[in-house]
């Protein structure tokens, strides 16, 4: 696959939407987000349009932060597309939303972290701990939960982005 026929589908936090500061911090033309009203909808409710989206698109990469890591750990083994998230809820605090449980990264799909250790709301170095027994995972000691340096992943999806080209 070119480098260039890349599609990413972005799944953005709670509260936020298309217009997030990481969804426009990612560098590539096809890039792809649509807004989930998370309060308003139940788990089951975004499960299913999250999953007609999936298979609309046809994206080759899922990206997401927060909730949206959630629902990209989630897309990533239904579909078995490699996945980064940002500073991920494991265990959302919405009612009908399960914790995610180990299947969700204990498998030979590529996956990826980029961890701001110093998030307000979520505790990363447990999220950190869990997951780098998984996947690669890359930290910053400061930010905050909304990140701090939003760009930084760039880097991973460059990497993923070359391993489906099969370069390097």
């Amino acid at each position: 696959m070119k480098n260039n026929n890349v599609k990413i589908l972005f799944f953005h936090g709670l509260d936020s939407s298309k217009e997030s500061t990481k969804f426009h911090a990612i560098h590539h033309a096809h890039k792809f987000c649509i807004d989930m009203d998370y309060r308003n909808l139940n788990y089951e409710t975004v499960n299913q349009l999250y999953q007609e989206m999936v298979k609309k698109i046809k994206p080759n990469l899922l990206v997401g932060h927060s909730l949206g890591g959630y629902w990209a750990l989630k897309m990533s083994l239904l579909f078995k597309l490699p996945a980064i998230v940002a500073n991920p809820s494991l265990n959302p605090m919405l009612t009908d939303y399960p914790e995610l449980s180990d299947q969700f990264f204990n498998h030979d799909i590529p996956q990826f972290a980029y961890l701001e250790l110093a998030d307000e709301l979520v505790d990363m170095q447990a999220v950190q701990q869990r997951l780098e027994r998984f996947m690669f995972v890359q930290t910053y000691d400061g930010g905050y939960h909304r990140l701090q340096y939003p760009e930084h992943l760039n880097n991973l999806i460059q990497d993923v982005k070359n391993r489906l080209a099969g370069v390097g």
